[in-house]
């Protein structure tokens, strides 16, 4: 069974009556009696119990497992390939300890017509259910409504889960905002689906190329340094979507100029 950290739990032996039953933890005897209260559980309290009448015969076990129900993940998402693909990652806090897997799904909120259909819902791939990462492939350029990423996290104590709207807007930038106190989405329900009537978008850009490669430095004469690199090669179109570059250098370890 799951228990939650902090919380009290009781564990009856068979119907809960029979008396002269004693409760073993790990093997070791804990108490007697029929009913075992686990009071304020912490994650010392986690093992197997195990339920014995009065001659010693074994009655029942069970696998006690201590931690958290999923709290939302916290959800961030950019392009290191724009425009064919975005990336999601997600963490939780606090670690839920206990197994957990997660959905991760993502769709157009207007991909169909007419409006009223449900909308299409793609699985955002990833390597492994464990894994904490997806891809977002085939993205709408130029839609004036955003793509809906959900990510739900599952545990055998619960689920949460976190939608984060994404808005390809131009060739130039994704901008991403979150259902918080700091952005405001406001929902019709008209046609029985959420419909964006206002957006308020926060000033930070998510398309994020990957580093350069094959980056060379080079000394020349006169206190000069010729810098050559290439683009990323996860960056599939560096002639349409020009990347820009900045360059950095320090004298000294005072001094710190760019270009």
């Amino acid at each position: 069974i799951y228990v939650a950290i902090g919380s009290s739990v009781k564990l009856p032996c068979g119907d809960g009556m029979t008396k002269g039953t004693e409760w073993r933890v790990n093997g070791s005897m804990l108490v007697s009696g029929p009913v075992l209260h686990l009071h304020n559980t912490s994650l010392e309290d986690q093992g197997i119990y195990t339920c014995h009448s009065p001659n010693g015969g074994h009655i029942e076990t069970l696998h006690v497992w201590m931690g958290y129900a999923p709290s939302p993940p916290v959800v961030q998402c950019w392009s290191p390939s724009y425009p064919l693909k975005a990336v999601c990652s997600w963490t939780q806090t606090p670690d839920p300890i206990l197994p957990t897997y997660y959905i991760a799904t993502y769709w157009f909120m207007f991909d169909r017509y007419p409006r009223t259909e449900q909308p299409l819902v793609h699985s955002c791939r990833r390597e492994s259910d464990q894994d904490q990462q997806c891809i977002l492939e085939e993205l709408e350029l130029y839609a004036t409504v955003p793509h809906l990423v959900n990510i739900t996290a599952v545990n055998g104590l619960g689920s949460a889960t976190r939608i984060l709207p994404i808005l390809i807007d131009d060739i130039s930038k994704i901008l991403l905002f979150s259902l918080n106190t700091s952005v405001m989405l406001e929902y019709l329900l008209t046609t029985g689906l959420l419909q964006v009537k206002r957006y308020f978008f926060p000033e930070w850009p998510a398309v994020k190329p990957d580093p350069p490669v094959n980056v060379k430095v080079t000394l020349q004469p006169g206190r000069k340094l010729h810098v050559q690199w290439a683009p990323p090669p996860s960056w599939p179109d560096p002639v349409n979507f020009t990347l820009k570059y900045k360059v950095q250098f320090q004298w000294d370890k005072r001094k710190t100029a760019s270009i």
